[in-house]
């Protein structure tokens, strides 16, 4: 599995339940078919930003770290745009990207979090981003970065 896959699958989880500690997060992983170190686990609750802190009750657990943190690394906002765009289409200043199934959002918000030159912003679905743009030049060339980011041929999907 791939690093950026791995990345996903970490965040999943840790959106999903509570956890206390490395070995829960690894055993749940494991379950998952994904077996890492403990060094690797580490590395990667920290390229997600994810922060251990006190529960309701008191207990330490990981969390990602929230909406108000929109500082979120690098390696965080291309995640999701590495691991979920599946397909780029450009009708003159709009381009079109698909996802797979309840990832849309994450893939907005990781775009307009990235601040490419000529969005104007976008509007998610489920699987479907609308990313609006200054003219078709623009869209273009978003078309490409994005392209380039999620490891895609530029234009491939048309």
């Amino acid at each position: 599995m791939s690093r950026s896959r791995r990345l996903a699958l970490v965040a999943q989880l840790l959106s999903g339940r509570r956890f206390s500690s490395q070995e829960e997060l690894a055993r749940a992983l494991g379950r998952a078919g994904v077996h890492v170190t403990q060094a690797t686990l580490s590395r990667d609750l920290r390229s997600l930003g994810v922060a251990k802190r006190p529960d309701a009750g008191g207990h330490s657990v990981y969390e990602l770290p929230g909406p108000a943190h929109e500082a979120l690394d690098r390696e965080r906002q291309l995640l999701d745009l590495r691991a979920f765009v599946n397909e780029t289409r450009v009708a003159q200043n709009l381009t079109v990207v698909k996802t797979p199934p309840g990832h849309a959002n994450a893939v907005a918000r990781a775009i307009d979090l990235a601040a490419f030159d000529g969005v104007v912003g976008s509007v998610a679905g489920d699987d479907t981003v609308l990313v609006v743009t200054a003219d078709a030049g623009a869209a273009k060339r978003f078309q490409r970065r994005l392209d380039g980011i999620s490891g895609r041929r530029a234009g491939a999907g048309k």
